[in-house]
């Protein structure tokens, strides 16, 4: 896929457990890979990749005891049960499990705004007005 084409990717692990199973499935959220997203693909700050393997080998070493058993769904990285996600029809999709918290944002009246408007009209002819006067 082209980095910047809007197709999502996702990697399954799987596990060989001995028990006959798992009980939950581990999602994480990677929303950069340390490159940027054009056809350059040059280096840049963002990289969930560090947090990726600690957050897994962290997982992996304590299952039980595991920060990922904390986790809220809102979060980078979560666990979902096994019978959630079979009573999903296996429906593997980050977005079905993860939890979005949307603000609500406030913004003034359409006349406040308006106001707003007019004012700094003003301020800019005002301003166009006195720079014009300078350079007669």
């Amino acid at each position: 896929f082209k980095p910047y084409a809007g197709v999502s990717t996702a990697v399954l692990f799987f596990t060989k457990t001995g028990t006959g199973g798992t009980d939950n499935v581990w999602f994480y959220d990677m929303t950069a890979d340390g490159y940027s997203l054009d056809d350059k693909r040059n280096e840049i700050k963002d990289n969930d990749i560090p947090d990726v393997l600690e957050r897994y080998t962290s997982l992996r070493a304590d299952a039980k005891q595991s920060q990922e058993q904390k986790r809220k769904r809102t979060e980078k990285s979560f666990l979902v049960p096994f019978d959630e996600i079979k009573a999903n029809n296996w429906d593997l999709s980050i977005n079905r499990y993860k939890e979005i918290i949307y603000e609500e944002i406030a913004y003034a009246a359409p006349s406040e705004i308006i106001k707003d408007i007019e004012t700094l009209d003003q301020e800019r002819n005002d301003a166009l007005t006195a720079l014009k006067d300078m350079l007669r």
